[in-house]
């Protein structure tokens, strides 16, 4: 970990400026929380209407395909920001602190063309393996796959611009392009191409889909350089490719792992379980997300503000700092979790009789989940801190685990198993960063009473 001093009064006051209340930097944060939290919301509520009228527009199969299809631009695209979304979060406030305007521009620059340079040589491999496999294929799958290697540079290039908006503590411009404007610019899209009367096939959908990408990443961009313009002036670039570098791939694949934990029960049960499994794990899973949206709210506002806050050599200001973000984290998760497992049944109905059978599993997420946040956004600070080998380490570790757990429990207790297993890895992560916290940093990472201020 960098070491610094504390910072002069006025730089100290320009600190507290950017953490978005003078002296006070907990009601910026909360503020930046409840946006993020709704803004989820909002996304959840769109992608279910969405879902149900690009259904019944173009029917169960096209649409299957253009799931199937748009699920492959979910799955490179966890990778396509090379780890430059978290990085801007660590580098960007310090280099503000210490002055080094060079360096914000150098790397608010590097964050689009090294990202961009490396998913445009993925969407390429990626067309050039569909061309070669395109005889093995479904010829209906061919165009569409196609069409998705077009939408993977935008799609990468507005994840890392994501983390230099959170850097800058614009949560808004951060999220709501891709969570809000991108999935409404699609369904607009289909409409005109709906009242225009072209056929709505998984093509036409993945056209509008590659659309509505670009012009989210475009506009994106466009409004965050002039945002930036008026904190950074306009100046020489420089750059520390680097250190940028070795920071960001090991965030990368801790994202990797993080996406695998997110699927392995999924695989499994369908290695050794009937679909109907799958079925009901899937469903528990979807209707237990929205408690973790608590856990994405803070941890995507706070982050930026661990780095600043340790870029002012201020620690008992970044520890009062954690344990406040681990309170506004644990007890909104428990009371959304409770409200969840309150009218769990009759949600999981909605989906079919049968799948009521995912109540049980719905305990199960909900106490991991929970487990999770009772030590705060803690994989958040250890990247800030430059621990972010330790951060993939863990997550890797968690991931085996769950692995392990998956092989032993779903043959025989099949979708329980799964979710045991998940909350079973989250046992570990959370043990690990918490022993790592107090180790290194000194700080016991647990929810406990408020203190009173002094």
């Amino acid at each position: 970990m960098d070491q610094t001093g504390p910072l002069p009064e006025r730089q100290r006051w320009k600190l507290l400026r950017w953490l978005g209340r003078e002296g006070s930097p907990n009601g910026g944060v909360q503020r930046a929380a409840g946006a993020a939290f709704f803004i989820r919301i909002a996304n959840a509520a769109i992608a279910y209407l969405s879902q149900i009228i690009m259904a019944r527009w173009m029917g169960a199969f096209e649409y299957g395909v253009y799931v199937y299809v748009w699920t492959w631009v979910l799955l490179i695209g966890t990778v396509s920001d090379l780890g430059f979304a978290v990085t801007a979060q660590r580098f960007i406030p310090r280099y503000t602190q210490e002055n080094d305007l060079d360096r914000v521009r150098g790397f608010i620059h590097a964050s689009r063309w090294v990202p961009g340079f490396f998913v445009t040589l993925l969407a390429v491999a990626a067309a050039l393996s569909i061309w070669l496999l395109s005889g093995r294929m479904d010829a209906y799958l061919v165009f569409p796959l196609y069409l998705a290697c077009l939408a993977l540079p935008p799609y990468g290039l507005t994840g890392a611009q994501d983390g230099v908006a959170r850097s800058f503590g614009w949560i808004n411009l951060a999220l709501v392009p891709p969570f809000i404007l991108r999935p409404l610019l699609l369904l607009a899209i289909m409409l005109a191409l709906f009242a225009a009367g072209l056929p709505l096939d998984a093509a036409t959908a993945m056209w509008a889909a590659v659309a509505a990408t670009w012009l989210t990443a475009i506009g994106q961009i466009l409004v965050l350089d002039r945002r930036v313009d008026t904190r950074v002036e306009q100046g020489p670039r420089a750059y520390s490719h680097r250190l940028w570098l070795v920071s960001a791939l090991p965030i990368l694949f801790a994202n990797v792992f993080q996406f695998m934990l997110s699927y392995v029960g999924v695989f499994l049960l369908q290695a050794f379980r009937s679909p109907n499994d799958v079925a009901v794990f899937y469903a528990a899973t979807k209707v237990t997300a929205i408690v973790s949206m608590v856990y994405f709210a803070v941890s995507a506002s706070a982050a930026y503000r661990f780095a600043a806050l340790e870029a002012a050599g201020d620690r008992p200001g970044l520890e009062r700092f954690y344990a406040g973000s681990i309170r506004w984290m644990f007890w909104p998760t428990v009371l959304v979790g409770g409200g969840i497992l309150a009218v769990g049944k009759p949600l999981l109905w909605l989906f079919g009789q049968e799948f009521t059978a995912g109540y049980g599993l719905m305990w199960v997420m909900v106490a991991g989940l929970a487990l999770r946040t009772a030590i705060g956004p803690g994989e958040q600070f250890l990247n800030m801190m430059g621990q972010q080998r330790t951060s993939a380490t863990i997550y890797a570790a968690a991931f085996v685990l769950n692995l392990i757990f998956c092989f032993l429990l779903i043959p025989q207790w099949g979708a329980m198993g799964a979710a045991v297993a998940a909350t079973v890895s989250i046992v570990l992560e959370s043990a690990l960063i918490y022993a790592t916290m107090r180790r290194r940093f000194g700080i016991s990472a647990f929810i406990a009473p408020r203190e009173r201020d002094s």
